[in-house]
């Protein structure tokens, strides 16, 4: 199913449509005169070093085969070009092989033809002298073997692989050729055709070999079976096979703006591509509001209230792969298809579920801001599986991971590794925790109230002791100032699991806290003392619980980063601090 919509998405957006050619930037043209005398080496590339990009015969799949193009390739077939001199063993270097491949191929067309611009190019190619001529038009440490090159002969600005007769005999070398090899069902198109044995390779994925890596391949006799051989275990046929793997890699490929033209990256290793039945308009403002800037944001939010959305759902298809690399394979970790409709009702819903507190919008928060946000200390990402069942759950509209919310806990206990972000990456995790509470009653889990911001009637026990928590915490910074470790720092994972063990001493040091916070500054005490008077009022009885569960853990940093923000805002005169008349003295 999903090599059959990625062959459908390259036909319908015309990737294949020329099996024989494809558009890659050529850096050189290679001058030659009419008999084949070198005359310059010509740069194609812009101001930022990159290549023209031209029409060119299609370069063939390459591993550690020498397999040359046509009339076009890089420095080390073209010119033969070696980093290193072969060592006098009295057999050919690996450049050398490589220029033979490609010297073939024009001799080949040219056994057929009668071009003068093709006679050309081969009276070139057979001098070695012209060909050093043409390396020392750069200077040897210019040269990377990379550079792809083609010819154009005399003063004419057509390159000799798009003169007509010579494309003729490309498409008629390319026509007998697709015509060659075993035939039967094909598993993608379902219709009989010239099997491939082994599949175009994808570019540009993540932990992937940079030559490529391929999707489907059978190159051990481990992975065979019933006595079948390479693409025989898969059967499919050469076009389908070029045609997903053209349309992945073009959803693949770097663009001036992205690192994937129509990607976002999962963790340190895979990669989500999407593709829809819509247009391409339509897939690059998806894209846009999976990875926002603030006004994407707002524009996406406020359309359907703008008019600017149809009411009824858009029932188009949307389809979704994630790939993983690893050396020479491409794994699918996962795959999924829904509506272009579902999707932006989901992405809806994950930054609504995001929201945190009462002033105004923060950032945009896309999923890999998050998962950063909950990374281990040492900077080392979260697995990929996680990472990618939590992209797969904001696109779906699916309950978070779990083992995130424990994450997110554990990130919360810990010092911030730099004070300039630590409201910063407070939000983040209590608003990934927020999130995660809410979509647990679409997993089957006994719902949990939780609100945006402060919710003063919400009596639940984890709540109210987070509220609790964080009036302790700040009686502790009225009193004291800036201390090395703060309450927060010593007690707030203990708190949270087991508030008995922690709450009866941090309520016996608040009274010493109060008691030299008004003295320091007249009122914030007992302001203070209030606002603790208040929270504790909420509570079912004077024994604390024992232990609270994961999520009872989670609404107590919800409760507590309500009453912090609380805490710390600004309020004006008609909204009173916490039912207290006296503005808030504290700023953060």
């Amino acid at each position: 199913m999903m090599l059959a919509a990625l062959n459908a998405f390259a036909q319908e957006r015309g990737l294949a449509d020329d099996p024989l050619y494809e558009n890659r930037p050529v850096d050189f043209l290679i001058r030659v005169s009419a008999k084949g005398t070198f005359q310059g080496l010509e740069s194609t590339q812009d101001e930022r070093g990159n290549g023209l990009p031209l029409l060119i015969p299609r370069i063939p799949q390459r591993a550690v085969n020498i397999a040359a193009g046509f009339l076009v390739d890089n420095s080390k077939y073209v010119l033969g070009y070696e980093e290193e001199p072969a060592p006098q063993t009295g057999k050919a270097g690996k450049g050398a092989v490589r220029f033979a491949a490609f010297l073939k191929l024009v001799r080949e067309a040219l056994s057929e033809l009668k071009v003068p611009e093709l006679r050309a190019v081969e009276l070139f190619l057979a001098s070695a002298a012209s060909r050093e001529e043409a390396l020392a038009e750069r200077a040897k440490e210019e040269w990377t073997g990379s550079e792809m090159l083609a010819f154009a002969v005399g003063d004419s600005v057509e390159p000799v692989h798009l003169l007509p007769e010579v494309r003729a005999w490309w498409a008629r070398r390319g026509a007998k050729e697709a015509e060659q090899g075993r035939r039967g069902l094909c598993l993608v198109t379902g219709r009989i055709g010239v099997l491939a044995e082994t599949h175009p390779k994808l570019k540009n994925v993540p932990e992937a070999q940079r030559a490529g890596a391929a999707l489907v391949s059978f190159n051990a006799r481990a992975f065979e079976s019933q006595g079948f051989e390479q693409g025989d275990n898969a059967p499919i046929s050469r076009q389908a096979a070029l045609g997903y793997v053209l349309a992945l890699n073009d959803l693949l490929r770097k663009s001036e703006e992205r690192r994937y033209r129509q990607g976002i990256q999962a963790g340190d290793d895979s990669v989500l591509v999407f593709w829809t039945n819509s247009t391409a308009k339509e897939e690059s403002a998806l894209l846009s509001w999976m990875d926002p800037s603030e006004a994407d944001l707002r524009r996406f939010l406020e359309a359907p209230f703008r008019g600017l959305e149809p009411g009824v759902l858009d029932t188009r298809s949307f389809y979704s792969v994630t790939l993983a690399g690893n050396s020479g394979r491409v794994a699918v970790r996962d795959w999924f298809q829904t509506s272009v409709g579902e999707v932006k009702q989901n992405l809806r819903r994950y930054f609504a579920d995001l929201r945190l507190g009462a002033g105004p919008a923060e950032k945009p928060t896309p999923v890999w801001r998050l998962l950063k946000a909950v990374e281990a200390p040492s900077g080392r990402g979260l697995s990929a599986t996680l990472s990618t069942r939590m992209l797969g759950a904001a696109l779906r509209g699916q309950p978070f991971p779990r083992q995130l919310l424990s994450a997110a806990l554990d990130r919360l206990q810990l010092p911030p590794s730099d004070d300039k972000f630590e409201r910063e990456q407070l939000r983040l995790r209590v608003a990934l925790i927020k999130a995660t509470l809410i979509r647990l009653p679409r997993s089957g889990t006994a719902p949990l109230e939780v609100s945006v911001s402060l919710d003063k009637t919400n009596s639940s026990q984890p709540y109210v002791l987070g509220r609790l928590f964080a009036v302790l915490e700040r009686l502790q910074g009225a009193a004291l100032g800036d201390i090395n470790a703060t309450i927060r720092d010593r007690y707030f994972g203990a708190a949270s699991r087991s508030p008995m063990t922690v709450f009866p001493r941090l309520l016996q040091l608040s009274v010493h806290h109060a008691s030299k916070a008004e003295a320091e500054r007249k009122g914030s005490g007992k302001r203070l003392e209030r606002i603790k008077g208040e929270v504790m009022a909420l509570l079912d009885s004077k024994v604390f619980p024992r232990i609270f569960l994961l999520e009872e853990q989670g609404l107590f940093a919800v409760g507590y980063y309500h009453q912090r923000e609380d805490l710390f805002a600004r309020h004006t005169p008609s909204e009173p601090a916490s039912s207290d008349d006296e503005p808030s003295d504290d700023t953060e």
